[in-house]
């Protein structure tokens, strides 16, 4: 347990917003969690770097938040400190380069390169998550990944060259060791704003008639050499339930939560799957979706 009075004074003498006690559940989709000990909110490259530097001298558990699209946030919330990107805001457009920093929204990322006749990444219309959180995931979609699109990124640790992120499916190097996704610089290419539009709001409609409606986190099962929703489904899973979480009549690697839904039955339902799947079709599932906060041993994955 650390010493929040501890940190807030550190980050609040370098100009960090810090919150105690933060609630989490309007922070993720699936409005669900506790709350987080201490959030901090830098809003420039040298604050971030300044505050990972601290925390990492100090030994503390630290995590990322983004827009909490791909997350599932414990009921009793994360006694680390959470480093929100929310405002790390800022776009800028050079040729075929758009800037963008980590917390700006995907929607608004699109509007600009669409402004600018830029395209390559209409595939990502429709995903309600920030920059830094579709970099860090390399989130994809339609054959398509994000990293695809990166010219170089700008993390807590240093730059990164497209080479160097170290992408792969649903990962990069950022990922993988807990690096604070500054800001991103994307190579689109050049293409007429008619076709870029139309080909935006087709990958919209996609999205729309195959996903179901409702509280989710898009896809929980990596599609790791097959479909994990058609693997679900065979395992006759569709609509199963566990206390306010169920899994959808419309597309099984998606779980929709209740209104009043508790984190821990999101969690049971996921081991439940899990469980099934594997005993049924010998096939072990990989969740896409991230963790935040410690879950019962029952609950747990």
């Amino acid at each position: 347990m650390f010493n929040v009075e501890h940190f807030v004074k550190i980050f609040s003498q370098s100009g960090i917003c810090c919150k105690q006690n933060y609630s989490l559940k309007d922070k993720n989709t699936y409005k669900t969690g506790g709350e987080a000990r201490l959030a901090i909110f830098p809003d420039s490259a040298e604050k971030v770097k300044m505050a990972v530097d601290v925390i990492l001298s100090e030994g503390v558990d630290y995590s990322v938040l983004g827009a909490g699209s791909n997350l599932l946030i414990s009921d009793d919330g994360y006694e680390g400190i959470l480093i929100s990107t929310e405002c790390l805001k800022g776009i800028s457009v050079s040729g075929n380069l758009i800037t963008c920093y980590a917390g700006e929204r995907v929607c608004d990322f699109l509007k600009q390169a669409l402004y600018n006749s830029l395209g390559g990444v209409e595939f990502l219309n429709g995903i309600p998550a920030s920059i830094g959180g579709v970099v860090a995931m390399n989130a994809g979609c339609f054959g398509k990944n994000v990293g695809d699109y990166v010219s170089y990124v700008v993390a807590s640790s240093g730059i990164y060259s497209f080479a160097d992120c170290e992408f792969g499916y649903r990962t990069s190097r950022f990922k993988a060791q807990k690096d604070v996704v500054i800001s991103v610089c994307f190579n689109l290419e050049n293409v007429e704003y008619d076709q870029s539009e139309s080909k935006s709001e087709y990958f919209l409609k996609l999205r729309k008639n195959k996903q179901p409606k409702g509280r989710s986190c898009g896809s929980v099962f990596k599609n790791d050499g097959y479909y994990a929703g058609k693997v679900i489904e065979g395992c006759n899973l569709k609509g199963f339930r566990l206390g306010s979480a169920r899994v959808s009549e419309r597309h099984a690697n998606f779980i929709l939560a209740d209104q009043n839904a508790k984190s821990a039955d999101i969690s049971r339902l996921i081991r439940h799957i899990k469980q099934t799947v594997k005993e049924k079709s010998g096939i072990v599932l990989q969740e896409e979706i991230e963790y935040l906060g410690k879950f019962k041993d029952e609950d747990y994955t």
